[in-house]
């Protein structure tokens, strides 16, 4: 039987915004040297360093200079003071670490978590948090979280066998016999997770980046923490960790040494983001843009605002908004903010102001208008799309924000590569694959397609679109919508597949695209386009997670 967690991580905590999502939720933490900066009587806090009376068989954490196993750490992509490297994972194998976090004792967490413990001693130190049975380690903590098809309170005992110091329970599930590990008691053991990490968090003061939106917020987290690293030492997101189980896991990796922090927040029904921004904390918010994301809970885009909004309402009086000037929602949820406003987009209405922005198959190029002049000028990323520009710019405000040097941010986005499946341009025998199938909606996949017809390409454009997931009401519209752009763009073949796949074909021959083709599954699209593509040809992959389109790269790739 496999241990809590060794599934895809959709069974316990999928990161929300992307239909159904399968990439894991286990956050990174990259950068600087690892100089501790712990109080000098090392407990810090005022947490208890050390008592008599541990249990036995058990040794005791110490506060001070605690090898952390499993830490994930990079220096400028140097393996750092013998810590461990982080290794990319791919879709499907996802490489799940235990959250490594300075010690804190059990009654620590207990009271954090409003729970009840019922075994070993509270003075107890965990070293750190682990959600996966396997990899446990002793002085570990272990949070039993109920998946879909999995429920870690099954694996109590392997955990407890482990040399776990702790375990996190729903009192009904609780265990009978400890072996002396000690056992905390909580209504909800996922809810009990984000309250330890929204206490944990209160220990440290440091600027915090949130970044929500309906579209681009894995990459311009990924931007403004590529930028951040160039001087501070941070942690960020791993890939798309937004929801409150991917948030609290960040943030249970902060240590005295960091000075910064880049999160990102994400919300597919009416709620979920305010609360996360509670736990976060932030200082600076980045509402990336406001679209049409998840239709089928918010009801409409106005839903949308309404929501993502939370995180402007919730940023300190002191703290930094960022956001598109040039966007019809900016105004409204501009309204809900004591926070001083920074504007980032094309128009003159902006503080930060795009102009001239050229794609190529390497990247694009722009001309950044700053209210600091020594911003002001041309930068470059190696991300694919017009769409990527606005994501830029807002590292760049940020990054000048922050306090860094334009030398600084321009090497910061030289060095950010895109994130798996996401605009990720790859080639087998002379055929371009333009990859990004992580996500969509109609807004994206407008984005995308626009992409793939301005790339220079020597031979034949196709679109390999997959459905788009969560609209609701508004699927078929969207879908025909999607197909009417691909005609108009003159998109040199078009395949469509899943259950909308009609909608969008006969939206495409409406338009005056005859290159259409429809299928039913992913399995069939994959052998025909397997066929179909010749030298020269360049393909955009888009759909929904839930249609799990990277099954076509792999199969052109075998």
């Amino acid at each position: 039987m496999k241990g809590n967690h060794e599934f895809d991580a959709t069974d316990i905590a999928p990161p929300v915004c992307g239909g159904d999502r399968k990439r894991g939720q286990y956050p990174r933490q990259i950068n600087a040297k690892r100089n501790r900066q712990y109080t000098r009587d090392g407990a810090g806090n005022g947490h208890t360093n050390g008592v008599d009376g541990r249990v036995a068989g058990r040794k005791k954490a110490s506060y001070r200079n605690v090898a952390r196993a499993g830490s994930a750490l990079k220096e400028n992509g140097r393996s750092n003071g013998g810590s461990i490297l982080r290794n990319e994972s791919s879709l499907g194998k996802v490489t799940t670490l235990c959250e490594a976090m300075e010690p804190r004792p059990l009654k620590y967490i207990t009271a954090a978590c409003a729970g009840e413990q019922l075994n070993g001693s509270p003075d107890e130190l965990v070293q750190r948090v682990c959600t996966d049975s396997r990899k446990i380690a002793q002085g570990d903590l272990f949070f039993a979280l109920p998946g879909e098809r999995f429920d870690g309170h099954d694996f109590i005992e392997q955990v407890i066998r482990k040399g776990a110091v702790g375990v996190v329970v729903q009192r009904e599930r609780a265990p009978i016999s400890a072996n002396g590990c000690g056992v905390i008691a909580v209504a909800d053991t996922r809810m009990a997770l984000g309250q330890f990490a929204a206490r944990y968090r209160q220990d440290f003061t440091l600027p915090i980046v949130a970044i929500g939106g309906s579209n681009g917020k894995t990459t311009t987290k990924e931007l403004v923490a590529s930028v951040l690293r160039q001087r501070l030492p941070i942690i960020w997101s791993e890939a798309s960790f937004n929801n409150d189980i991917g948030v609290p896991l960040t943030l249970l990796k902060l240590e005295k040494w960091h000075e910064a922090a880049v999160l990102e927040v994400g919300t597919n029904h009416p709620g979920e983001l305010a609360p996360l921004v509670k736990m976060i904390q932030p200082g600076y918010g980045v509402i990336t843009s406001i679209g049409r994301e998840h239709l089928e809970f918010f009801g409409d885009v106005d839903g949308v605002a309404d929501e993502e909004g939370c995180l402007a309402e919730l940023l300190p009086v002191d703290g930094k908004l960022f956001i598109n000037g040039d966007s019809p929602w900016t105004r409204r949820i501009i309204e809900r903010t004591r926070a001083v406003i920074v504007r980032v987009g094309f128009s003159d209405a902006n503080d930060w102001r795009v102009q001239s922005p050229k794609v190529d198959e390497g990247g694009t190029t722009f001309w950044m208008q700053a209210p600091k002049v020594e911003f002001s000028g041309e930068y470059r990323i190696n991300l694919l799309g017009r769409h990527q520009i606005l994501n830029a710019a807002y590292a760049i405000a940020v990054g000048a924000e922050m306090g860094l040097s334009r030398p600084e941010i321009e090497r910061g986005l030289i060095e950010c590569q895109p994130a798996k499946l996401r605009m990720q341009l790859w080639e087998l025998n002379g055929v371009r694959v333009l990859d990004d199938c992580y996500n969509a909606n109609a807004d994206s996949m407008l984005a995308a397609l626009e992409t793939l017809q301005e790339l220079p390409c020597k031979g034949r454009r196709v679109a390999v679109l997959g459905d788009m997931a969560e609209q609701g009401a508004q699927s078929e519209a969207a879908h025909e919508e999607v197909g009417r752009r691909a005609g108009d763009l003159g998109i040199g073949q078009l395949f469509t597949i899943g259950k909308m796949a009609s909608v969008t074909a006969r939206a495409a021959r409406d338009a005056g695209l005859t290159r259409v083709i429809e299928f039913k599954d992913v399995e069939t699209a994959a052998a025909a386009l397997k066929s179909f593509m010749k030298s020269g040809d360049l393909i955009l992959l888009k759909a929904s997670r839930s249609a799990r389109l990277e099954r076509i790269s792999e199969a052109l790739k075998r």
